[in-house]
Parts: C-alpha cells; structure tokens; sequence
C-alpha cells in the first residue's frame, strides 16, 4: 500500500498524537496488521479503497503489531487483522477480519462522514459566523444529495421556524421519523410552533393574563396562559402554569397539559434539571 496524506503507518509511540489527537479533527481508520498475514496482505487495498473514497473526510493509518504490540493489546486486538474506527478520540466502530469490499463499505459507511454529512457541518459552521443565508444553501445541498437526511431537515426546520415560514417547517419535521437521533428535537420544534399558533390564537399572554385575573379558576385561560409562556421561551412559567391545570384537574383535555410538559422537556433537554425537577412534579400530581 502506498503512504500519502491519507494513508500512513504509524510508528511505535505515535498512536497517541497520529490517531488520538488527529481523530478530532477527521475518523481515522487504523488497520492492525503484520508482514506474514495473508488476510491483512488482502484487506489492505480493500481499506485503502474505501478510505480513499472519501477523498480526504478519513484517513487510514496502520499499525504493524510485531512493531507495536504494546498499542495492540492497549485496544485490545487478539487477532488480525482488526480494523477500528477513531472519531473524537474514542472507537466508534471496529470489526476482524478480511471482509468483503461491500461489507467493509457497509461498516464503514455507518461511521464515517458522508460528502451530505460535510455539508451540514459547513452549514453549521456557517451559522455559528451568522452567515445564515450561505448556511441554508448547504442545508439545502445536503438535502439535495440525501433526500432523507434528517439532520439537514431539522437545520432547515429550525431556520423555517426562525423566519415564521411554520408549514414548510412541519413539512419538514414530519419527514423525520422515531428511529432517527433528529427525532426528539424535531418533536420539541413541532411544540414550538403549537405553542406559537396558540399564543397567536388567544391573543397572547396579556389577554389571558387579563382573563385569569377576572376568573382564577379558569382552567381553559391558565392553560392558553402557558401556552403563550412556552411560545415566548419563558419554560419555567408554562411547566408551572401546565402543572397547575392538573392539580386542580388530572383529566384536563384527555391530559393535554402533561402531553405538553413532555414537549417542553424535549425542548429544554430531556435530563435537564428543569425537566427532571417538574417530572418529580407531574409524578406526584398525576400517581
């Protein structure tokens, strides 16, 4: 196999800042193989191939084990050849073996980043400069390449909510299915814009401020009264206001106040001390 700037060996003592330290920067596929293995002699150019292919995105490095038995064994290799998948410093993919080129494309496609998943990570790094508009273009040509890549479909989303364009954003969201990891934040954006269309509804958080004043008991308002809290981010205000609705009754809506807590914990981040302080909450008035 020939070296070059995505291909190297790496030397005894040059695990650590050849594959440790440069695996935040890019995946780096480390090939543990020796001289007298027919098998490794085989996966070799397998390797090279596939890395090659993402024209840069990877890198394969090799560790000869007669040279470097000591890194070997740190990872736990008893048999060769093995090949493991470095990103940000830890194994995030790894299997034995000379395996065929489609199952080693397969394996590694699970881990490594995509020319699609380049784009959205350009995009995110766009926005992060606040250069919103060069950010969607990728977004956008992500989605192009990718029809179902559902972290650009929850990026455009997002920028759709932010401008008040609300029906391309579900459109959106909708597309992002429950197996996806997009799939809790695209249900915290969907409450989001619910949120808004009610606020918008009742004529805001001064209206049914107005009502409750007039009519404490009245469920209906303190309910709209957290509604339009959540809408304008204030989510302490309507998880209180939410909980209040059911302590003075369980049954309000077929329980929509605690159908709407939930989304605001997936708003806040599900293990939050905001959410897991207003679970203990919801438990207690609703068990």
């Amino acid at each position: 196999m020939a070296a070059g700037p995505h291909v190297f060996d790496v030397a005894p003592g040059g695990f650590e800042q050849q594959v440790i330290a440069a695996s935040a920067e890019r995946p780096v596929v480390v090939d543990f193989w020796a001289e007298w293995c027919a098998p490794c002699r085989a996966l070799g150019p397998v390797l090279e191939r596939v890395v090659g292919s993402y024209e840069g995105r990877a890198a394969l490095a090799r560790v000869n084990v007669d040279e470097d038995p000591q890194t070997a064994a740190r990872y736990g290799v008893q048999g060769i050849p093995a090949v493991k998948v470095f990103r940000d410093g830890r194994i995030a993919g790894e299997f034995m073996g000379a395996l065929p080129e489609p199952e080693v494309r397969r394996i590694l496609g699970a881990v490594l980043p995509s020319a699609t998943d380049e784009l959205v990570s350009e995009g995110d790094r766009l926005m992060e400069e606040g250069r919103l508009e060069d950010a969607e273009r990728c977004y956008e040509q992500a989605l192009e390449g990718d029809g179902g890549h559902t972290g650009a479909m929850l990026r455009l989303a997002t920028l759709a909510v932010e401008r008040g364009e609300q029906e391309r954003a579900r459109e959106l969201l909708t597309r992002i299915e429950e197996d996806a990891p997009e799939h809790k934040a695209a249900l915290g954006l969907l409450a989001r814009i619910e949120f808004g269309e009610t606020a918008e509804r009742v004529g805001g958080r001064s209206a049914c401020q107005a009502r409750l004043a007039e009519r404490p008991d009245d469920l209906d308002a303190r309910y709209e009264l957290a509604c339009c809290l959540a809408a304008e981010g204030d989510y302490e205000g309507a998880l209180e206001q939410f909980l209040q609705v059911l302590a003075a009754d369980r049954h309000y809506h077929d329980q929509a106040p605690k159908d709407a807590m939930l989304r605001i914990f997936s708003l806040v981040g599900s293990r939050s001390d905001l959410a897991d302080r207003y679970r203990r909450q919801l438990a207690g008035v609703l068990y």
